[in-house]
């Protein structure tokens, strides 16, 4: 058991609880964390300063902290509560996951501890034990958005019409709730109730522009909703903003395919597969790809690699890339191919004379590669010189914001 502290260290705590009652929290934690060097026993001013530090985003240093106060008092539940939230903020969830057990343990109505209990196993796709804990969450808290939304989640697509409710009561509390509108487009999304479930991505995405959740999301709808260009858009920005997810370049290689690019499909899902080498989805969406463009040697190749890169013969990058030029070549060759011929109607529409220019054939040196025909294109989203960065990937230089945050409950 932690000694009292002194007159001083009593004096100075209070006056930081005022600062931050107040409204400030960068001065009340300067005291806290200077109690906290003074005397490494004072547990009141080490929980106050790792509580102030998750809740600025500092969640390493607030883990730290945490993890000093429950040394040296192992049963201040509010301080292991908290350290659970900074772990799972973090993506630890196996020790936040024990956090929040042991809290429950001693206290079994701690609100923070089955908030995030809740929440770990809904990310592990145990929803029906979750609801035990969320549900108790749910008794306890009923008019709070939080807890309503989780409760929901808890229920999972299968939870219909009462998670649908109870997304929609969390939304007229708090109408700007960005899990309850992440949770309601997804429901709606699995409903096919398309058009609703993009107003509400869309609202979220206005105080989250750039969550690539929400963004891949957006494409998901536009995509099954027929509108290619706008679920590769919507793709494309999930992939800027989380590039090291290889599911944004699957995507897009899925939206440029049931466009007709068929060099967009085959370019996205190879990327795909070298950010993520043991990915089966983009193993199989390359796979595809080959297949839609001809390359049925290929695609055979990397279907029965069963998703690993490393089981694919080393030749078949290279491949790729000639498959691309070839791609593109003839690419190029349509759209200049269309152009004389919207040129060529409409001088005959203005009765001018106009010239009509032939193609000149020729051998690209690539006539294994049977490309399917192109439909329409979406707009290229990928790098500016597709060329170039498969030489610099060859080794061929020839010329050479605001921290995420669970809800904190008032339970002491």
């Amino acid at each position: 058991m932690a000694p009292p502290p002194d007159s001083a260290n009593a004096e100075a705590l209070a006056e930081a609880m005022a600062l931050e009652s107040a409204g400030d929290a960068d001065a009340a934690l300067r005291i806290y964390l200077a109690l906290a060097a003074r005397d490494p026993q004072d547990v009141d001013a080490a929980y106050r300063a790792g509580t102030a530090l998750m809740r600025r985003g500092e969640l390493d240093d607030a883990v730290t902290m945490l993890r000093r106060v429950v040394f040296n008092q192992p049963d201040h539940g509010p301080a292991r509560a908290n350290l659970g939230s900074a772990l799972l903020l973090l993506g630890r969830d196996e020790p936040a996951r024990e956090a929040f057990v042991a809290v429950l343990e001693r206290s079994p109505d701690n609100r923070n501890a089955l908030y995030g209990l809740a929440t770990i196993l809904i990310r592990l796709g145990r929803h029906s034990e979750a609801q035990r804990f969320s549900s108790r969450l749910l008794a306890a808290l009923p008019d709070s958005a939080a807890a309503l939304t989780l409760d929901a989640d808890a229920r999972g697509a299968s939870g219909g019409a009462s998670a649908l409710a109870q997304y929609r009561q969390a939304l007229r509390l708090d109408p700007d709730y960005v899990p309850a509108l992440r949770g309601l487009a997804n429901l709606l999304f699995h409903q096919s109730r398309y058009a609703d479930a993009q107003a509400h991505v869309r609202h979220a995405l206005a105080h989250v522009p750039d969550d690539p959740e929400f963004l891949a999301l957006l494409g998901a709808i536009l995509l099954a909703s027929d509108d290619w260009q706008g679920a590769l858009d919507a793709f494309a920005q999930a992939r800027r903003n989380d590039p090291d997810t290889a599911d944004h370049a699957v995507n897009m290689s899925l939206a440029c395919r049931r466009g007709g690019d068929v060099s967009g499909a085959v370019r996205h899902a190879r990327d795909a597969w070298q950010i993520d080498g043991e990915s089966r989805a983009a193993a199989n969406a390359l796979g595809a790809a080959l297949a839609a463009a001809g390359a049925g040697i290929q695609a055979r190749q990397v279907l029965m690699a069963g998703g690993r890169t490393d089981r694919v013969p080393v030749g078949l990058w290279g491949e790729l890339d000639a498959l691309l030029d070839h791609l593109e070549r003839e690419e190029d060759k349509r759209r200049q191919a269309q152009a004389e011929t919207t040129a060529a109607a409409l001088a005959a529409s203005n009765d001018l004379p106009h010239d009509t220019a032939t193609d000149t054939a020729y051998d690209d040196g690539t006539a294994s590669f049977e490309v399917a025909p192109a439909g329409p294109r979406p707009s290229d989203t990928g790098p500016e010189d597709e060329s170039a960065r498969r030489k610099e990937r060859r080794g061929d230089h020839a010329d050479d914001d605001e921290p995420e945050t669970l809800p904190l409950f008032p339970d002491f």
